[in-house]
């Protein structure tokens, strides 16, 4: 996903080759669900080139291999902001699955 937003911020910009997925020395939090064949969860993640940042991940269920869809600093407010983020996504993915929201 090389479209993802990455704030830095206040920060300088990250050299170019900023990474999307977390590293392996990431510190996985929380599992927050899966749905639609995909599972969410939050990455703790204090060597990004961001800074020190929470990442909202999703990946496939089968695989091992996750993704940062969504970067938050790694603040209280941050905390909150991935949360929800990552909760909105997971809620998305259950009512796909279900066969979309059934809007005329």
């Amino acid at each position: 996903m090389d479209n993802v937003i990455r704030p830095t911020f206040g920060q300088r910009a990250p050299a170019p080759a900023a990474r999307s997925e977390p590293p392996a020395a990431a510190h996985p939090l929380r599992l927050l669900g899966q749905a639609g064949g995909y599972r969410v969860g939050l990455v703790e993640d204090a060597e990004g080139p961001e800074g020190p940042v929470l990442r909202v991940v999703l990946g496939p269920e089968t695989a091992a291999e996750v993704e940062a869809i969504a970067v938050m600093p790694l603040t209280p407010e941050g905390a909150v902001d991935a949360e929800m983020v990552g909760m909105a996504v997971l809620r998305t993915l259950e009512i796909v699955g279900e066969g979309g929201p059934g809007i005329a």
